[in-house]
């Protein structure tokens, strides 16, 4: 692995008085601006299996985006896949095991000698690169993160990207972090009410790349042919790891409601998972195995967006706050989604998208339902979807908000 070039001084910054408004609406402040004259030096560290999901495409996202001006950042992660495209845009990464420790049921990982191994790697890096910060994507990292920052005598941030309970709060040491991350509203009171926390908490939106992800100005008609749709189909699609929690039985179930209506519908499911057997099964047993179609897993969703769906779904049973519907809202599409956690933050209903009771497929029918009949309807929420994205969910306001994040936190020393 090559090296990480760090600085050899320490970091100046000057500041600004006045405070800095969240710009994703909320009308909250989230401190002073900082301006920084020399990059900051900021180690990220993940956590995961070798599989790209929301949590390592929200980090690609931020590492592709920061302002190399104010942030050199690199990566210490245990997951291949992610290392390899960080490398690729030229992110300096090590790859290292990642540890846990925990104990909730049946559920037991002490791995404590790989702890005590991954703190000192990281207090090595943190001392050799002059990292002035340590950024922690996702909870269990910080189990690691906050000790090794802690014995360097820096700040660790913390982005939470689930509704953890308070067993792995207190495990993960979240409540001790210099600055805690959430990514919706919904999963910060959900977090805050079963913990108190050291540290100011701040919610920052993920963010989609909405030059890239946008509507087609004509659609290629190829795609469907490749998946033996018919051009004058509705299809309703959904992006997900194929899971008990992202509710695809679900939205099977739903689906077979509505073809009872409407008989030329067809559902694509992009994804794949260890449940897939099953609901194939399942859709065999609804008797709609002929109109569903899956593609399993895809590097890239952007042409189901932009040249397959009419309507994108998330039927999830949780979900902290999903790119997927960022992503497809961009692209024009209107959005179905469950009414939990963070999903009504980006999905507005009945004005970029519909809800539906989580966990209810004949609520998710009567919304599907509802957009098959309407094409002037789904095209308005398309496109009040994509302005929303566009304001509010972009790239540029996410990296920035978090470059902001860790400057005011180097600020307070």
């Amino acid at each position: 692995m090559p090296l990480i070039a760090g600085a050899e001084s320490p970091i100046p910054f000057t500041t600004s008085s006045g405070e800095c408004l969240d710009p994703y609406g909320s009308g909250l402040a989230i401190g002073r601006e900082v301006h920084p004259t020399v990059a900051a030096n900021v180690l990220f560290l993940h956590n995961s299996s070798n599989w790209i999901r929301g949590s390592e495409n929200a980090l690609l996202t931020l590492l592709r985006g920061v302002d190399r001006e104010k942030i050199n950042p690199f990566l210490l992660t245990g997951n291949c896949e992610l290392a390899a495209l960080a490398e690729a845009n030229g992110i300096e990464t090590l790859v290292h095991l990642m540890p846990e420790i925990m104990v909730d049921g049946a559920y037991v990982k002490l791995q404590f000698a790989l702890w005590a191994r991954t703190v000192e790697t990281i207090v090595s890096w943190i001392k050799q690169r002059n990292v002035s910060l340590v950024y922690c994507n996702g909870g269990s990292t910080c189990q690691v993160g906050y000790y090794a920052a802690k014995k360097c005598g820096i700040p660790v941030i913390c982005h939470v990207h689930s509704p953890y309970n308070r067993r792995y709060i207190l495990l993960y040491r979240l409540h001790l972090a210099s600055k805690v991350i959430f990514v919706s509203k919904a999963i910060e009171k959900s977090i805050r009410e079963k913990q108190s926390f050291k540290a100011e908490c701040e919610v920052v939106y993920n963010g989609v790349d909405v030059d890239r992800f946008q509507p087609s100005q004509a659609r290629d008609r190829s795609w469907r042919e490749k998946l033996s749709l018919p051009q004058d189909a509705i299809v309703f699609g959904q992006v997900s790891s194929l899971i008990h929690r992202k509710g695809i039985d679900i939205l099977l179930r739903a689906f077979q409601l509505v073809t009872r209506q409407y008989p030329n519908s067809r559902l694509v499911l992009v994804g794949d998972g260890p449940q897939r057997a099953d609901y194939v099964s399942l859709a065999k047993h609804l008797g709609v195995a002929d109109l569903v179609s899956w593609t399993g897993n895809q590097a890239d969703p952007l042409p189901f967006y932009q040249q397959v769906f009419d309507v994108n779904v998330l039927a999830s049973r949780s979900d902290a706050f999903p790119l997927s519907v960022l992503e497809a809202a961009a692209c024009a599409l209107p959005n179905i989604g469950a009414m939990v956690d963070g999903i009504p933050e980006s999905v507005l209903n009945e004005q970029t998208g519909l809800l539906f009771e989580p966990g209810n497929p004949g609520s998710l029918a009567e919304k599907m339902l509802a957009l098959v009949a309407a094409p002037a309807w789904r095209k308005s929420l398309g496109e009040a979807g994509r302005r929303l994205i566009v304001e509010r969910f972009s790239i540029e306001r996410y990296c920035r908000s978090i470059e902001q994040v860790v400057w005011n936190k180097l600020s307070d020393g």
